[in-house]
């Protein structure tokens, strides 16, 4: 496969020790071996360096970057940086990939002259364990606009940069925001699936998301649930700039319910006098909602919504019990 082009493989790794090993033998034993790996050190404590070296010793298309601790958006957006690949794909450093993971990409990708191509996961416990089952489509071909809006339904296309093969030139102007310590793919995604004309899926599962109990996203803190408000409203202010994104009520009752999560979260486990000022955001950001009529919503968000925006004390009560 040296003749085919150049992909970049991005993978963002911190104290990864645990499963750094994996990770990278099932990236070097690709079918596609025209490939650059570029892995981005994000002041890693433990002992990631000194397996990350000793596998760029025995394998040259290994690229290692370091950066002091400043989150995973930083070191993807260093690692797209870097990327002299014609095509970009990422693997995070918990996660690990099968052998033939590159290779149907990127044949997905030519057979269709896609612009993104998308392959399913296996999410697993630490054990090899199934945990979830994600629903699945078998439709396998959609244009741009179909594929951003079952991107913002987030249910048969989802918002993480893993499982996807990229052209080059779709990332290279488009930056993870910083600034969120989390969920920075959800706030990014949209941007990238905006430029393709053409979208391509298959249902095999040729990744392994590994699901960690301790993980930022599995347990929501006030702070995180807060990140993930914003990227939400990153992902509304976007589609209702889009007037050529489809499916408007499935992609509101989407925003809606995420929102009533996160909200949920911060207030059941914040003071009365935490985070007032987030609160009061969150608040105000509903009115932007209130337009929605219930049968398009339905009930009980209609309800809720406007419990919060108009009675926030009254909607504080009835969730602690």
């Amino acid at each position: 496969m040296n003749n085919y082009p150049l992909i970049s493989l991005i993978i963002p790794c911190y104290n990864a020790e645990q499963t750094l090993r994996k990770c990278l033998y099932s990236v070097i034993r690709q079918s596609y071996n025209n490939l650059e790996v570029i892995l981005i050190d994000d002041g890693s404590t433990d002992g990631s360096a000194k397996i990350y070296e000793e596998f760029r010793l025995k394998d040259k298309r290994i690229k290692i970057l370091k950066q002091d601790n400043a989150g995973v958006a930083k070191a993807r957006n260093n690692g797209v940086e870097a990327a002299t690949g014609e095509y970009i794909c990422f693997v995070d450093s918990d996660d690990w990939v099968e052998p033939d993971y590159c290779t149907v990409l990127y044949n997905l990708l030519k057979e269709e002259n896609a612009d993104i191509a998308i392959i399913e996961a296996l999410y697993e416990d630490k054990n090899g364990n199934v945990i979830f089952n994600k629903p699945t489509s078998e439709e396998m071909v959609f244009d741009g606009k179909k594929a951003l809006a079952l991107l913002l339904e987030d249910e048969v296309i989802q918002s993480h940069p893993w499982g996807k093969l990229y052209k080059a030139s779709f990332l290279k102007n488009i930056n993870f925001p910083e600034s969120l310590k989390c969920f920075e793919d959800y706030s990014t995604l949209f941007k990238v699936f905006d430029k393709a004309m053409t979208v391509v899926k298959s249902n095999k599962q040729l990744y392994h998301y590994i699901q960690h109990e301790d993980s930022l996203s599995h347990n929501l803190s006030p702070e995180t649930a807060y990140y993930f408000y914003l990227a939400i409203m990153d992902v509304f202010k976007f589609w209702q700039n889009s007037k050529e994104v489809t499916n408007e009520q499935k992609i509101t009752k989407n925003i809606i319910r995420k929102l009533l999560m996160v909200l949920k979260r911060i207030l059941r486990q914040t003071g009365k006098e935490d985070m007032i000022t987030e609160k009061e955001e969150i608040r105000q950001s509903f009115k932007s909602f209130l337009k929605y009529p219930a049968v398009d919503i339905g009930w009980e968000y209609y309800f809720y919504l406007r419990l919060y925006y108009y009675y926030p004390n009254v909607y504080m009560r009835l969730i602690s019990k």
